[in-house]
């Protein structure tokens, strides 16, 4: 279990599926299917993130946890459930940080400190990068002469 509200999401995507499939007996009722189905495989993928992931997706949880309120009133009593534990304060969001990981930015100071080689293998490595796009047609011919001219401007600079 990687979050505290895991195992009632699992049977709520159980019961939404149920649901789901109780709707397509009946032709009339084979679009709300559909988002019963769509309902059920977003709270199991609820199931499966950590409660900092659950917090970035409240709202998300929340306007499911209406629908199934709507649709089918017992799987959304207990819909409701796991968007209340998750609006409330127990979960710290600021850990939402550390699994994202990111490279911590240099000082200036650092930047300014490079010998001029190391500047020139970023600017080679830049370029290459540059010619990588234009060859994959991600950038235009126009936009990759003009990075090549900024960059082998700052080149003839050093």
């Amino acid at each position: 279990m990687k979050n505290k509200v895991s195992g009632l999401c699992v049977m709520i995507a159980i019961l939404g599926y149920v649901l789901g499939v109780a709707c397509c007996f009946t032709l009339i009722l084979i679009p709300l299917a559909v988002y019963c189905f769509i309902g059920a495989k977003k709270y199991m993928m609820f199931s499966e993130m950590s409660d900092a992931q659950i917090c970035a997706f409240k709202q998300s949880l929340t306007n499911w946890a209406i629908f199934f309120s709507i649709v089918g009133f017992p799987i959304g009593l207990l819909s409701i459930i796991p968007a209340l534990m998750v609006s409330s304060n127990n979960v710290v969001v600021s850990s939402v940080n550390e699994e994202i990981k990111t490279a911590p930015e240099q000082p200036k100071e650092k930047e300014e400190a490079k010998p001029e080689e190391e500047n020139k293998s970023n600017d080679l490595e830049t370029l290459e990068k540059l010619k990588h796009l234009l060859d994959e047609g991600l950038i235009t011919e126009e936009e990759y002469e003009r990075a090549k001219k900024d960059i082998l401007g700052q080149i003839s600079q050093i």
